[in-house]
Order: structure tokens, then C-alpha cells, then sequence
């Protein structure tokens, strides 16, 4: 720190290294309150007077990685932050057949879902999103026939691994399962349908 100089010796400012304020980096020092100019580093051995100065800083910027899992951003992404604002992370995140249930700070995905960036926080920052596959709801219509549900087998990952067959009375040959009463497309076990 210097807190006085001689004339015909001057004195050297602090340096950023000789100073920290958490969340800024140090710009310089400055002759005025209004921090306009240049900035002063030193003063001369033969300047006179007394001396103030202001230090200015700036505010850091951090880095945001988010990491999606397979899914999209639609909207709000965030790549960065500034100290003393902060910033949100996006809740408009989307992946087909998938629920969002929350961005997290370790990719075990454990603990509680992070939702926004303090403006006292500082440090580059990764989050993880963390997806919960959707149930779907299958029934079988058996169309005037009638169905054992529980016919219908799943595998590990929860795909239909087969379809009941019903019957019916009478003279009816069973023909397949549709997505509509009046015919639509008829499911098979490796087709993908959409709810």
C-alpha cells in the first residue's frame, strides 16, 4: 500500500497482484472519481501535492456449460454469467418421450435441481440435466371381443415386448390391433407410436 511519496523519489501504485476484491477484476487506478482517463500506475519523482486516486473494477465473467443429456434448449440458453447479476438457467428444455425434472451440479445427478446462478457466486459452472422417462397409459379395445390385458408384456425398458390376442364369438378371425376403431395403423411390436 502507499500512503505517501517523497518528491524526487515518486512511488509505485498497487498492481492487481497487491490487491483482490471477490467477483472483480482491478483496472487500475485513476486521478479522478469519475474514472475517465488513463490509469495511473506511478508517480513521477518530480510531481508535487497530495495524491488521491480511485481504483476501478470489473465485474468477472464467468463461464456456464450446460449439458443436456440428449436433449434441446429451446429457449433461455446460458453460456455465461456476470458476478453481482447472476443468471437463470433455462426451463424451456425438452427431449421426446422424456419429463425435465432439473438441471444439477454433478453428473451423478444428485442432491437438489440448481435453478439459477446467485449474483455473490463466482467460478466458470456445469450443470447436468436430469430426465425421467414418460408412462404411457396402452388399451386395448377388443372391439366387441373381449381381452386379457395382462397379455401384454413389457421388456427392461419398458417397451411392449408383445400384444394380447382376444377372442370373439362367433365367426371372427382376429386381424391385428389398430390405433382407430375404423381401421388407422396397425401396431406392430417395432413401430414407434407417439402419444
Amino acid at each position: 500500500n502507499v500512503t505517501g511519496y517523497t518528491y524526487g523519489v515518486g512511488a509505485t501504485l498497487p498492481t492487481a497482484d497487491d490487491m483482490t476484491y471477490t467477483g472483480y477484476t482491478f483496472k487500475g487506478w485513476y486521478d479522478n472519481e469519475g474514472l475517465t482517463g488513463f490509469p495511473v500506475t506511478a508517480i513521477s519523482d518530480t510531481e508535487t501535492g497530495n495524491k488521491e486516486y480511485w481504483a476501478k473494477w470489473e465485474a468477472n465473467v464467468y463461464t456456464v456449460t450446460l449439458n443436456t443429456n440428449g436433449g434441446t434448449i429451446n429457449s433461455g440458453n446460458v453460456t455465461e454469467y456476470t458476478y453481482g447479476v447472476g443468471a437463470t438457467l433455462p426451463t424451456d428444455v425438452t427431449r421426446t418421450g422424456y419429463t425435465f425434472k432439473g438441471w444439477y451440479d454433478n453428473e451423478s445427478l444428485t442432491g437438489n435441481p440448481v435453478t439459477a446462478i446467485g449474483g455473490a457466486e463466482t467460478g466458470n459452472k456445469e450443470y447436468w440435466a436430469k430426465w425421467e422417462a414418460n408412462t404411457y397409459t396402452v388399451t386395448f379395445d377388443p372391439n366387441g371381443g373381449s381381452v386379457n390385458p395382462v397379455a401384454a408384456t413389457t421388456d427392461s425398458s419398458g417397451k411392449l415386448s408383445s400384444l394380447p390376442t382376444p377372442t370373439h364369438g362367433g365367426n371372427y378371425r382376429f386381424d391385428g390391433w389398430y390405433t382407430a376403431q375404423t381401421g388407422g395403423i396397425k401396431v406392430t411390436l417395432n413401430q414407434v407410436y407417439t402419444a
